[in-house]
Formats: structure tokens, sequence, C-alpha cells
């Protein structure tokens, strides 16, 4: 749920420049910039497990078009949580904002690349809470700098913590949190807890959750 709860924090960011306005408060400025609507919008979700689903769900309750797709996308599940199941090509040359929520691994690795985000409208709005590398940093870089998306909001990137000297420091209509997305009491509590349970259980020479009886 902290994942999902982030995703939407970065989105509010960018689709209403608070980062700009809250600079421009603090400089004496006021109301410097033009917010955009979520409602009405297409919503592109890249992977509708757990915190995807939690995405998508919250994209509805705003009005949003919301539309999904994975390599291995189950169109019964898109539609039970009131999804609309697209190509990957589709998805990402229609959707307002597109928003990353898979596991990394081979497959995913580099799964973004310079010709997906070349698909992306100008305006688009690229969010990843998931895993760094299964966009290609240099191709997202590339395209802010040339101003062919909109901007982009990351938890997550190749190498963590970022380098002093990191591009990223100084890219453009973005906003940067340091992978935070797993980063509240409540899941820290979860944390602790499964720990403890597990080293008790292993103590006591017991199984850990037994999943059948």
């Amino acid at each position: 749920m902290s994942t999902a709860e982030l995703t939407w924090g970065l989105i509010h960011a960018l689709t209403r420049s608070v980062p700009a306005e809250d600079r421009s408060v603090r400089e004496g400025g006021w109301q410097r910039t033009v917010g955009r609507d979520l409602h009405g919008a297409r919503l592109g979700v890249i992977g509708l497990g757990g915190v995807g689903a939690r995405v998508a769900r919250v994209g509805l309750a705003f009005g949003m078009d919301v539309v999904a797709w994975s390599a291995h996308l189950d169109a019964e599940h898109a539609r039970a949580v009131g999804v609309t199941p697209v190509t990957k090509r589709e998805l990402l040359a229609t959707s307002d904002v597109v928003t990353i929520h898979l596991k990394l691994s081979a497959r995913t690795t580099g799964l973004l690349g310079r010709d997906d985000l070349a698909l992306m409208r100008p305006d688009a709005l690229l969010i990843n809470t998931s895993r760094g590398p299964i966009v290609d940093e240099e191709a997202l870089l590339a395209a802010l700098n040339a101003g062919t998306i909109g901007g982009a909001g990351l938890d997550v990137y190749s190498t963590e913590p970022l380098p002093a000297d990191s591009p990223w420091r100084g890219a453009p209509r973005t906003v940067l949190t340091p992978h935070l997305g797993y980063v509240t009491a409540g899941a820290y509590n979860v944390f602790h807890s499964d720990a403890l349970e597990d080293i008790l259980a292993y103590a006591a020479g017991e199984p850990i959750r037994v999943l059948t009886p």
C-alpha cells in the first residue's frame, strides 16, 4: 500500500507542479503554473499486481480512463479491477500518465527503451516506483532533455544511493525521491514483526508460516 500511496504523491507533484509552486511561495511568488486535471485523463498501468491494481483503483476513483498492460496480463483480472487491457504500444502512445509496477527480472530489465519512450506524447508523464533498471535511464534522460516527454517522477534508480554527480540531480521536469516507497512506519512494523517471528520460530525449531494445514 505504501508504494501505491507514494506513486500518487509523485503524480500529484508533477501534475500540479508542487515542488515549483512551493519554491515560488517561499520566494515571494504566487500561482506561477497551471495544473493538469486527472479527471478524464488516461492512466496507463504497466503491471497489474497488488501495487498496480491499487494504483489503478485510485485512478478510477479520480475519474480517469485506466488501461493496463504486462507481458502476461490476464484480461479477466484486468476487467475485474475495472481497467481495460491494451497493448504496450497503445498504452505508451495514448496515456497521459504511465506508471510502472513490475518486479525486476531478466525479462523486465530495459523493458522501456528509447523506442518505447519515443511512443509517448510530449506532455505525458512517466512514474517509476518499482526498480530503476526497468527503464533505460540514458534514454529517459535524453527524452527529458529533448522535451519529447512531459516529465518523470522517480523513486528508484539503477544506482542507489544516487552518486553526487548523477545527471538525475539536474534533470529537467522531474520529481525525485530517495527510494521511499516502502519507508513508512507501518511497513517497517511489518518487516520487524516478520523478522522476529522468523527468529523465534527458528530458535524453537518450529516451521515458519505453514501454508497448508
